[in-house]
């Protein structure tokens, strides 16, 4: 009886032990993960994410090819393997919103851009990396403004993305037509006025523009051509002409504005420059456009900066090397801007809500885009550039000497031309009836104005649902 009565005793013992311990840890703080401080850094940890991997969604260009030859050495230093799965624009965004929507977590890194930012932090789909940011070793200040800019969220300072990719087009025409005596002739009879020679100080009016293209499309040439295709591309081409205009999508009120005078004027401005475009544009991605400007096809196109690089390149314009001219985008005089205006390009990479290593996946970015050196062998071998210093560094001259007269151009358009695009949480929605509507009225199944109305009625219940 006293053996049984000792054994209660001590079960009870251990109960009262057990039901407290856990009352106190109830008691405890949440563990929160938060930003690791330089783990790679810490002599006593070599490598803290040895074994983990990541697997990055990219977009299927060179700079993402170009990331590829690092990935051994990466490896080789921290332990983690990395994954480069490459997408065309549209189907990248596809790709990546499935597997959001199921928490997959298959994506660790992505590649964010503007046009859906909003949408994925509404969602709760990617996160803010502004901690990570702060560890690092360099300032804010030595990104490019536009770099940082592009991975806000609205007028909030978090930042979503790490600086990969900050861009914007450039005007590219041919300065043999145009500096060609017979041709200035020629157009000084036809148009009343000498013909104008872009340059940074003397951009061209719209309308100067509009009478160039007229004036080279002729024979097998047309004055202008740039791709249209799909959602992203569709609206990468009509908004910088509503902007140029002096209208937006929407106001500060959330009242959508581009069926306005300027934004009516704007639709039947670009509808008037498509008759001097090539038929197949509403079909040319990025890039198919510079063939047909290098076999001299074109007169004008224009470019995001990589293409706009090699435009003098002998290897890669053949002979039109040297006969590139750069200058920035038209502007209307009557928009009450300054200049014209011209989509801020590009993205930057961000981590998933979802991933399994998110502190491995920001070790990898501040590895390959934080180190300056390595960035800038990227960049010479086909990458991108955010850091100001490798813009300024002399191996970019020594290696691009063609493209001299073009990064004062390429500048100066990140400073001032460029602009963000709306990035509310349905702003590719938003893109998806604007490029629709541009798509129709180009193809004249709806004038400028019947397209413009009901694209204003259908974005309006878009952004009042979301509100």
């Amino acid at each position: 009886m006293k053996k049984k009565w000792l054994i209660c005793t001590m079960i009870l013992m251990i109960s009262i032990l057990l039901i407290a311990t856990f009352m106190l840890s109830g008691c405890e703080e949440p563990v929160v993960d938060e930003p690791i401080d330089d783990p790679v850094d810490d002599p006593d940890v070599d490598k803290p994410y040895e074994g983990a991997e990541i697997v990055v969604g990219a977009l299927a260009r060179t700079l993402s090819d170009e990331l590829k030859p690092f990935l051994d050495e990466f490896e080789e230093e921290t332990g983690i393997k990395v994954t480069i799965e490459q997408h065309a624009f549209d189907a990248l965004r596809d790709k990546m919103m499935l597997e959001f929507a199921a928490g997959s977590g298959y994506f660790d890194i992505i590649y964010l851009s503007p046009g859906y930012l909003g949408e994925l932090v509404e969602n709760d789909y990617i996160m803010d990396i502004s901690g990570y940011m702060e560890t690092l070793d360099f300032r804010e200040e030595d990104f490019l403004p536009a770099a940082i800019e592009i991975s806000r969220y609205g007028v909030g300072e978090e930042i979503w993305g790490f600086p990969y990719l900050a861009d914007t087009t450039v005007l590219l025409y041919r300065k043999d037509l145009f500096e060609d005596p017979e041709n200035q002739a020629d157009f000084a009879d036809q148009y009343g006025y000498d013909l104008p020679i872009p340059t940074l100080d003397n951009p061209l009016t719209t309308e100067q523009f509009l009478d160039l293209a007229e004036f080279f499309t002729r024979d097998d040439m047309y004055g202008f051509g740039y791709p249209q295709t799909g959602v992203a591309y569709g609206n990468l081409y009509i908004l910088p002409w509503i902007w140029t205009f002096g209208e937006e999508y929407y106001d500060e009120n959330f009242q959508v504005t581009v069926n306005s005078p300027q934004g009516l004027a704007a639709m039947e401005y670009a509808r008037e420059l498509q008759d001097y475009q090539p038929p197949g544009v509403l079909g040319w991605d990025y890039g198919d456009h510079m063939p047909y400007f290098y076999e001299g096809n074109l007169a004008m196109t224009a470019g995001w900066f990589h293409l706009g690089v090699e435009a003098n390149d002998p290897e890669i314009s053949g002979d039109l090397a040297g006969n590139v001219g750069y200058a920035t985008v038209p502007w209307h005089p009557d928009s009450g801007l300054d200049t014209g205006k011209a989509v801020l390009g590009g993205g930057s990479l961000a981590i998933t809500a979802h991933s399994a290593n998110p502190e491995a996946a920001f070790t990898y970015l501040n590895w390959m885009f934080g180190d300056e050196e390595r960035a800038l062998e990227w960049y010479l071998s086909g990458g991108s550039a955010t850091l100001r210093a490798i813009y300024e560094a002399p191996e970019v001259y020594e290696e691009f000497p063609w493209a001299e007269d073009f990064f004062p151009v390429a500048n100066y358009s990140l400073e001032h031309i460029a602009k963000q695009r709306p990035t509310i949480g349905v702003s590719h929605s938003l893109f998806e009836v604007m490029s629709g509507a541009w798509h129709n009225v180009s193809m004249d199944r709806e004038t400028p104005a019947e397209a413009l109305d009901r694209a204003a009625e259908e974005m309006q219940a878009i952004i009042d649902a979301w509100k």
